[in-house]
């Protein structure tokens, strides 16, 4: 199989988290030495209104069915954040989704049906590709993990750090640990991210428990400055501490862009194929206590750490897009 180009959003999505999605663009665009083109938001939105109306009326399988035969010379690779509930021009015969997230409430019977015309889908998650094997997905689908742009080199800088501890993703038992320390340590400075409105990805704010608020950071430039302005970065799997919730535990990039800024890692997982697959052991174990937390974060904070920036660099040099891409050129030429 070969990649003829990458469709992206870029034109029309502004979102806080489309930046690094763009970047993981210009890489492999890069690499593979192709075009990214992007459509307007006007455009995109006609585009979906018109799908939206053709399976409103019914004929979205006779589209489906007009399309699935059609087998070109080269694909178009298009990330998704997230699957798609519904047949349209991100699923065509001559697409190659890239699944970023996936959770326990993907209807996995519609997901089969909706992507059944693609010939391959890529699937970020580990967790997520043992999910869809396990219910016997009769798609190609191969696992390809997420990564960080090579731009980003290993900031090594610690002492000068002006933020002890830097919360992006809630975890409540983290969070209790951090009041917790931060009572029998007056002068621990940690900055945690709230939302002002109800919309996920919109109106981010972060909070220092001494300084009050200091801004949305919702600039790439300016969210990764305060990455390297914080000692500690608290980090968590989506689902850790969660019961019942619908979330899978997988490893996350904001794991990557924590570690390449130079935050020690204080983190709470569960052990499984995949937290085992990046070997998040040899980052952080999980905090599974109070004294266990206690004793790593004074220990982080003292720079007492051992080992900590060579892990570092074995970890960035495996999840780097330079690495990833040459496995998905391995996953182009099986195929």
């Amino acid at each position: 199989m070969q990649i003829k180009n990458i469709y992206s959003t870029r034109k029309s999505n502004s979102e806080v988290y489309s930046d690094l999605i763009y970047e993981w663009e210009d890489s492999i665009a890069e690499e593979l030495k192709v075009p990214i083109y992007s459509s307007t938001k006007v455009f995109a939105k006609v585009m979906s209104l018109g799908y939206r109306m053709v399976n409103k009326i019914g004929l979205s399988n006779l589209f489906q069915r007009a399309n699935n035969p059609f087998k070109p010379n080269a694909y178009t690779l298009i990330y998704h954040l997230y699957p798609i509930k519904e047949f349209g021009f991100k699923v065509f015969s001559d697409k190659i989704p890239y699944l970023i997230d996936f959770d326990k409430n993907v209807n996995i019977a519609n997901f089969f049906e909706v992507y059944k015309n693609c010939k391959l889908i890529l699937v970020s998650s580990l967790n997520a590709y043992n999910i869809l094997k396990e219910a016997n997905c009769p798609l190609n689908i191969v696992h390809l993990p997420l990564g960080l742009s090579n731009k980003y080199e290993l900031w090594t800088k610690h002492e000068d750090k002006k933020y002890d501890a830097i919360f992006v993703r809630k975890n409540n038992v983290l969070q209790e640990y951090a009041e917790r320390y931060a009572l029998s340590h007056p002068n621990f400075n940690y900055v945690f991210r709230t939302w002002a409105g109800n919309d996920m990805y919109r109106n981010n704010v972060y909070v220092s428990n001494r300084d009050g608020v200091l801004g949305e950071f919702s600039n790439r430039t300016e969210y990764i400055n305060l990455l390297r302005n914080s000692k500690i970065a608290f980090y968590s799997t989506p689902g850790a501490d969660e019961p019942g919730s619908k979330f899978i535990n997988h490893v996350t990039p904001s794991l990557f862009e924590f570690i390449v800024n130079g935050c020690r890692i204080v983190a709470r997982y569960p052990e499984n194929a995949e937290t085992k697959s990046f070997d998040l052991g040899s980052i952080s174990e999980s905090m599974d206590s109070y004294g266990v937390f206690e004793e790593t974060l004074t220990n982080c904070l003292n720079n007492l750490t051992g080992n900590y920036l060579i892990n570092s660099e074995k970890f960035l040099k495996n999840v780097y897009m330079s690495s990833r891409v040459e496995k998905l050129k391995e996953i182009l030429k099986a195929h």
